[in-house]
């Protein structure tokens, strides 16, 4: 986890980095090219005309934004350059299209902060350090002539963001989130840096894991920009934004892929005569970047995108790298991130976020406390153990047990006491995937209970579930703990003490037989009886 004071140390210094290189450009800009005598002052119109709006959060794609919310108070910093190769391409009456912009570079300071476990507040500070432009007549009144003088450098609106999420991978398939944010009208709005006054934003999100591995985002809003400005046969204002996105593992255990589309559609009402959807009013862009985790949670992001449309904004490509700490899932194609505890690896110390070997998933930083190595189980089984057999009250119980009478005859029956266990000849069986104790399986269990009540001496016992390889393991561990917590129940009701009975699954990570033979399977497929603490009690 990343200290409070590193996380402010790269804020600072991403944006004295950007204050910076904008003063360098502005010193350079007005060095380079003084205002001739006589001319008249350049009014170009009031637009941020940038569309490479990183999204701040440590779960977000790129553009797009995720579902996941940062625990509390977990901060989140870093930076994002960059460059688009003719943003702004238009054509003056009568004239084909001109390079209106040629280029522009610009550097994103981004920061975010979780609030109560709900929220995540995000913070984004653009500013253009470079752009250019061929000919600025298409967008400049006739009688300014033909100009190509703008301004090389310009602070752009800051953007407010706050997330919530309200339905999240534990409960649903689908997670589902609400983004509000506002923009901040410290930008240049005579430099393409600025809407000219307070917008806002908003966007639906909905989040899916495909294949158990590959997080997949959509989101759909709308942004207020605003008044309204004329580009040649385009009306720029408000309008309807969209972007889909994806997240992979990708070859080794630092490296992700990420792809995502997005774009806007205007929606701004024309005055006459215009009408009908123009061109530029369209702006899309697709964009393919690798992430890589470099340190413990930091990740430099770095990719290509290029324009689906001649909108307002899109360039013919576009090339971006940053540094952040962002998610990286890292190669582990195995990991199960449908469950909870995909939303629990923003928590670096949780325990429940290690692979069989140890090794944590995404973190490893140095503060946290060490894991208790047993028992071990694999990372798909520390994850569903969370979740998967859900609150007691809502398990199904099995039936009440017949009534069990104590024999004189010493143990006798299906179950004897071994060293450290209870041994039983017989297997347990369950309805075919679920925890449903059968009924040719209450003879065995009831010898368990008369086994108990002779033996006083037995304090507790833990009840082992166990699975064959079948099917997913998170699966099979939700099954395995299910079905040991039936057999608890079972001995419950038979009149053994609660707090003498215990129960835990280990799904599919413990084999005694082969998995790729039907008798292997089998003889996995068990429920066994461990002595944790013997007493002083009598035997009777």
């Amino acid at each position: 986890m990343k200290t409070m004071g590193n996380k402010v140390i790269a804020l600072f210094l991403g944006g004295l980095t950007a204050i910076s290189l904008g003063w360098s450009s502005t010193a350079v800009a007005q060095q380079e090219e003084p205002e001739a005598e006589g001319d008249s002052a350049l009014v170009l119109p009031s637009l941020q005309l940038q569309r490479f709006r990183p999204a701040p959060g440590p779960a977000d794609y790129l553009t797009v934004f995720g579902t996941g919310i940062s625990p509390h108070m977990e901060w989140n910093a870093g930076s994002f350059f960059n460059y688009s190769d003719d943003p702004l391409q238009l054509g003056a009456l009568n004239t084909p299209e001109r390079r209106t912009v040629t280029h522009q570079s610009q550097l994103d300071v981004v920061g975010a902060i979780g609030l109560w476990d709900m929220v995540e507040v995000g913070l984004v500070i653009p500013w253009t350090i470079l752009q250019g432009s061929d000919e600025l007549a298409p967008i400049l009144p006739p009688e300014m002539g033909s100009r190509s003088d703008l301004p090389r450098t310009a602070l752009n609106d800051w953007r407010l963001t706050g997330k919530y999420r309200f339905l999240d991978f534990e409960h649903s398939p689908v997670a589902l989130g609400l983004m509000a944010g506002v923009s901040l009208p410290f930008g240049n709005s005579n430099a393409f840096g600025g809407d000219g006054g307070f917008g806002a934003e908003t966007a639906i999100i909905a989040e899916y894991i495909l294949l158990e591995t590959i997080r997949m985002a959509a989101n759909l809003g709308f942004r207020y920009r605003p008044g309204q400005r004329i580009l040649r046969q385009n009306v720029i204002g408000n309008e309807m934004t969209w972007g889909l996105a994806a997240h992979a593992p990708f070859l080794t255990d630092n490296l992700d892929v990420l792809a995502e589309v997005a774009g806007a559609l205007g929606v701004e009402r024309k005055p006459a005569p215009f009408s009908g959807i123009a061109p530029g009013e369209i702006p899309a862009e697709i964009k393919g970047a690798l992430r890589y985790r470099f340190f413990e949670d930091w990740a430099v992001t770095g990719g290509m995108g290029a324009g689906l449309t001649d909108g307002v904004g899109t360039p013919d490509w576009r090339f971006f790298i940053g540094v952040n700490g962002q998610w990286v899932t890292g190669g582990w194609w195995h990991v199960d991130y449908s469950q909870p505890g995909f939303r629990a690896e923003m928590d670096p110390c949780d325990d429940r976020l290690t692979d069989q070997t140890g090794r944590r998933l995404r973190f490893n930083p140095p503060d946290c406390p060490e894991l208790d190595p047993e028992p071990i189980v694999t990372h798909e089984d520390r994850v569903a153990i969370l979740e998967r057999a859900g609150p007691p009250a809502t398990r199904r119980r099995p039936p009440a047990p017949p009534a069990v009478a104590d024999d004189d005859d010493g143990d006798g029956g299906a179950a004897s006491l071994r060293q450290g266990m209870i041994f039983i000849t017989e297997q347990v069986n369950f309805g075919l995937g679920s925890a449903d104790i059968m009924e040719d399986s209450y003879s065995v269990l009831n010898d368990v209970v008369r086994l108990l009540r002779r033996h006083d001496d037995v304090r507790l016992i833990r009840i082992e579930g166990h699975t064959d390889s079948v099917g997913r393991a998170s699966n099979n561990l939700r099954l395995s703990r299910q079905r040991a917590e039936s057999v608890r129940q079972y001995l419950i009701d038979g009149g053994i003490e609660a707090h003498r009975v215990e129960a835990i699954g280990y799904g599919e990570s413990q084999p005694i037989a082969d998995n790729s033979t039907q008798e292997g399977r089998a003889e996995n497929r068990r429920v066994e009886f461990n002595i944790l603490e013997m007493g002083s009690g009598e035997s009777r």
